[in-house]
């Protein structure tokens, strides 16, 4: 097969994606269909939790800390089944320092645009250590590591690998990473896929956008470090400082 590189691939990536065939992709969608589902039923327990009693910090770390956790252990349990690597998904030391340096470089470009400077314009910041101490975890773990792993590590890669057409991979995999919030969002608002489309359709293409960014940076290192990085500053940020 031709290698393709999209979006500045690396050698490694490519290298690694051209091993993938039809098992791996419908593999890559069962995941995501199990995705779908456990946001769906996190999206449930949310709604009964508030109802019966008070959705807290607390329950909202563990309950989202069980299904992410589930969902990094099924996607390590499938390459041990299918004895992958776990350089597959993102765990490849080539080019892990420059990773790394590109995410701390997108760290701190976000500390200050997103976070310095609207402090110095008058927005506050969450003071609560307890809350802040479960936050980073929350947004570092269970949103950032879990959704690069799955979505760039493991989606990705066996879909870049399996179609022909490698940029149209990309989007396909950029609207599953948008669309994979919309089952949470449909239990909590309540809404009908069509008026939640309708509605927030702005914010689905926004995280779509941003699924260019994210694989860009995965695939430039075969990486998952500088994509985590820059995944989790930016929605931790976004609690963090208080408009």
């Amino acid at each position: 097969m031709k290698k393709s590189k999209i979006l500045s691939a690396s050698e490694e990536y490519v290298q690694h994606t051209m091993k993938y065939g039809r098992t791996d992709a419908l593999l890559a969608c069962s995941i995501f269909v199990v995705m779908l589902l456990l946001f769906g039923l996190m999206g449930k327990v949310f709604v009964y939790v508030d109802n019966n009693f008070r959705l807290t910090e607390t329950y909202i770390f563990y309950i989202t800390g069980i299904i992410s956790l589930f969902l990094i252990a099924l996607v390590f349990l499938l390459c041990f089944i299918r004895k992958q690597k776990f350089t597959t998904i993102g765990f490849d030391k080539t080019h892990a320092i420059k990773s790394l340096s590109m995410g701390i470089l997108l760290f701190i470009i976000v500390i200050v645009l997103r976070g310095i400077i609207p402090v110095i314009s008058g927005s506050r910041i969450q003071t609560d250590i307890g809350q802040i101490a479960m936050r980073t975890i929350y947004y570092f773990v269970f949103v950032a590591l879990m959704e690069e792993i799955i979505v760039r590590g493991y989606i990705g890669t066996r879909l870049y690998g399996y179609l022909r057409n490698k940029g149209l991979s990309i989007l396909i995999v950029g609207l599953m990473f948008s669309f994979e919030h919309i089952p949470f969002q449909l239990m909590i608002t309540q809404m009908n896929l069509l008026e939640y489309i309708i509605m927030n359709w702005y914010d689905l293409l926004r995280v779509t956008i941003f699924h260019f960014w994210f694989q860009w940076l995965y695939s430039k290192y075969n990486s998952i470090i500088a994509p985590t990085i820059f995944h989790f500053i930016w929605d931790f940020i976004q609690w963090f400082v208080i408009a």
